[in-house]
């Protein structure tokens, strides 16, 4: 089947935090059957300080997400981003350290991403502290050397990957993250995952009819 499920995301992305618990259910459906592909949107490509006045809805929009979602967010991220003199978002490190993962199937990403997300969104750990970033390297079992190698040249190519991230949101018609993009063939759709928040099977069929069409087509 030549069949890949794309996804425009960013580690800072309340959103993408909330798609967590679909992918996990896209991957447990699906395995190896269905690649994942990542692109980075970059949301905050430059260092960001975030305003006092904009924290409170920060958390409000977080509480949202967790009660749709049921995602958790930490007692100390959420102390973090009420309390710390400076808050400063950085997308390009996490996001390098995902990219640094990618493969033919994505669950190396995959597995990147979420060690992440629950840094940042549970724990409250900078993300965009490569030290860091190193740590949860480490506790996925990856080399050090080889980890910080295949790092810096994840971000060198973040800039043309962020690029090609928002012309594939324009192809189909998407914006904002998360957004999902089914390939077929070389054919792109955008998903609806808006409802799967709540309820992922109807997420999950779409794609299952998408591929269904796919192989008959190729059968005939």
């Amino acid at each position: 089947m030549s069949i890949k499920l794309h996804m425009i995301f960013d580690p800072l992305c309340g959103w993408c935090y909330a798609a967590s618990p679909l992918l996990k259910q896209v991957q447990a459906h699906f395995g190896d059957k269905l690649p994942l592909v990542f692109h980075p949107g970059l949301l905050f490509a430059q260092p960001n300080v975030i305003p006092p006045s904009y924290r409170e809805h920060i958390i409000a929009a977080d509480q949202h997400i967790a009660t749709l979602s049921g995602v958790a967010f930490g007692q100390t991220y959420l102390d973090r981003v009420r309390k710390i003199d400076e808050l400063k978002y950085y997308s390009v490190p996490s996001a390098a350290a995902v990219m640094s993962q990618a493969d033919a199937s994505g669950l190396a990403a995959l597995r990147m991403l979420e060690r992440i997300q629950h840094a940042h969104y549970v724990d409250a750990a900078d993300i965009s502290d490569v030290y860091v970033l190193n740590q949860l390297a480490a506790g996925l079992g990856l080399n050090a050397v080889a980890f910080n190698e295949s790092y810096v040249r994840a971000q060198a190519h973040l800039p043309a990957q962020a690029g090609a991230a928002h012309q594939l949101l324009h192809r189909v018609g998407a914006q904002g993250f998360p957004s999902f993009v089914l390939e077929i063939r070389g054919q792109y759709q955008r998903l609806n995952h808006s409802v799967a928040y709540r309820d992922s099977t109807r997420f999950l069929a779409e794609i299952e009819l998408a591929a269904e069409r796919e192989e008959l087509t190729t059968v005939l």
